[in-house]
């Protein structure tokens, strides 16, 4: 493909099967413009050029089609210093101490949700599982009540296949309070209610507390800021959980060797983060006339930084499109990188690794299999990537061995 050819980057069914496309990119035009107005960078060291550089490659306004109200922007639709202010408030949620703490959770309802499905011949292991362990591990980071999980998780989900992520309105009014009001009041009184003297220690309580730069942010930002968590991982996490059980479950000596070597599950997460990761791409806004790579970009135009495209680099792995575990923890760019790093990039990995870990304890080889008539089918995002559905079947009622059973 040349230059001038066409390619739909906002077309699921394009960009659900670019593999073979970005390898011939990052070999002969490694920055292109496929469609309008979009510059497309393929290569590993060109995307960390982007990535790095927020003056010349903005976030602002994320993937809206519309401007937004600064009060309504996500972390991910804001510019420093600003971003830089809100971030900070944030990371204090997401400390090492923080996320370590969700391990045993974690384990704890990745058993329970386990043991109850293998009761059953079969299952879709993404809607019963991977689908509903990170949102649960979310909720519980945050303080959100558990009890209220389902009908938040309902909420947000509603709103992500609204019209709202792109145009931030939807038939029933603008922004996130007009569109969803139901989801808006439930937020702004869980924030309300943190303010009080006994309020416990936990993500919720802090946003409702802190100061910018000696202010108290507005019930619309911190209404915003509680809804980015929830909603920036009720679907990566979900791929990143479906990718890795698929490779499992065609790999048998991958599942042995994880079952037996636990301490091989690490790197097994990192190298399905780099092979298949959640988010194929990110946007960035040009600020400015600039070049990469030695191509001419100009002010106005939106960069595609190729995440599944740098993350299978030749110049930067070898043998790249193979998964293997001797890579021990590659560099990859599976959570963006620079000022815009996810912030639940430490959270995501504690998951993915407690959640393999209990089920290669739980099941052993062959227990849990594909459906004979599994076809696999992406999720239908232009910029995602993993399982719709993982349909298994579960050799026998007694497959999962009990929790308290020695490894």
């Amino acid at each position: 493909m040349t230059a001038e050819a066409r390619f739909d980057l906002l077309d699921h069914r394009h960009t659900q099967d670019m593999w073979e496309i970005t390898r011939e990119w990052r070999r002969t035009t490694p920055v292109l413009r496929p469609m309008e107005g979009h510059v497309y960078v393929s290569r590993f060291e060109h995307c960390w050029d982007v990535l790095r550089d927020p003056a010349t490659f903005s976030n602002a306004n994320g993937m809206k089609a519309v401007e937004m109200p600064e009060e309504e922007r996500s972390l991910g639709e804001m510019d420093p210093p600003r971003h830089t202010h809100l971030r900070r408030v944030m990371r204090a949620s997401f400390t090492r101490r923080s996320v370590e703490a969700q391990r045993s959770f974690t384990r704890a309802n990745a058993e329970e949700l386990l043991c109850e499905l293998r009761q059953r011949p079969a299952v879709d292991l993404v809607a019963e599982f991977t689908d509903v362990l990170p949102n649960l591990v979310t909720l519980n980071l945050m303080g959100f009540p558990m009890e209220d999980a389902p009908q938040v998780v309902a909420w947000a989900r509603e709103l992500l296949h609204s019209d709202w992520p792109a145009l931030n309105r939807t038939e029933r009014g603008e922004g996130l309070h007009g569109a969803f009001p139901e989801f808006s009041h439930y937020l702004d009184s869980l924030v309300e209610s943190r303010r009080r003297p006994d309020a416990p220690d936990d993500m919720i309580t802090r946003l409702a507390r802190c100061e910018v730069e000696g202010e108290t942010p507005s019930a619309t930002v911190l209404r915003t800021l509680t809804a980015q968590v929830i909603l920036g991982g009720i679907s990566t996490s979900t791929n990143m959980l479906g990718s890795l059980f698929y490779r499992l479950l065609r790999d048998p000596s991958l599942h042995r060797r994880l079952r037996e070597h636990p301490a091989s599950i690490p790197a097994a997460l990192e190298e399905s983060l780099r092979v298949d990761p959640p988010v194929l791409f990110v946007l960035r806004n040009c600020t400015r006339e600039t070049e990469i790579g030695g191509f001419s970009i100009h002010g106005g135009e939106r960069v595609v930084v190729g995440i599944s495209s740098a993350n299978r680099d030749e110049a930067i792995f070898e043998d790249p499109e193979r998964y293997r575990l001797d890579r021990g923890r590659p560099r990859h760019l599976a959570f963006a990188g620079g000022t815009h790093l996810c912030i639940g990039a430490g959270l995501a990995r504690v998951v993915g690794c407690e959640t393999i870990e209990t089920f290669t304890r739980l099941f052993d080889v062959g227990d849990v299999q594909l459906a004979p008539n599994f076809h696999f089918e992406g999720v239908p995002v232009f910029l995602e990537w993993g399982p719709a559905r993982l349909d298994v079947q579960f050799s026998r009622p007694d497959a999962a061995r009990s929790p308290s059973a020695p490894a």
